[in-house]
């Protein structure tokens, strides 16, 4: 009985565990799709260049220059994150809805973690 017990305990604290760092990488998952949509210059903290290039509109060549990032109109859906230990698969669709510009498109983001943080290392976008 006892075995059984400290078994169901192990089981219910790697659930937890593994929710736990769920929620934390969909947060960091947020974050790098905002920095990414709205060109900000940190964005080196969050993603390689590579990554910016792939999901930044105006990088991608989906708009002209005069692109102006507007979080009202940004909608960042489930984001589902497959991990294991250091390195995470996360999926997530993103939409944007402008007056004169806008998209729907499923993500697929690969992370890291670095110094506690949530890393975008690549970046696969289903148009």
């Amino acid at each position: 009985m006892k075995g059984k017990r400290l078994a169901l305990s192990l089981i219910i604290a790697f659930v937890a565990a593994y929710i736990g760092f769920g929620a934390w990488i969909a947060h960091d998952t947020k974050r790098i799709l905002v920095a990414a949509m709205s060109g900000d210059p940190g964005y080196t903290e969050y993603m390689d260049e590579a990554v910016y290039h792939d999901i930044h509109p105006v990088q991608r060549g989906m708009t002209d220059k005069d692109y102006a990032y507007d979080p009202a109109v940004h909608y960042i859906g489930f984001v589902f994150p497959l991990h294991f230990f250091g390195v995470s698969l996360a999926y997530v669709t993103q939409q944007y809805t402008g007056e004169h510009f806008g998209f729907r498109e499923p993500v697929r983001l690969t992370l890291q973690l670095k110094s506690g943080k949530w890393y975008a290392t690549g970046a696969s976008i289903q148009p």
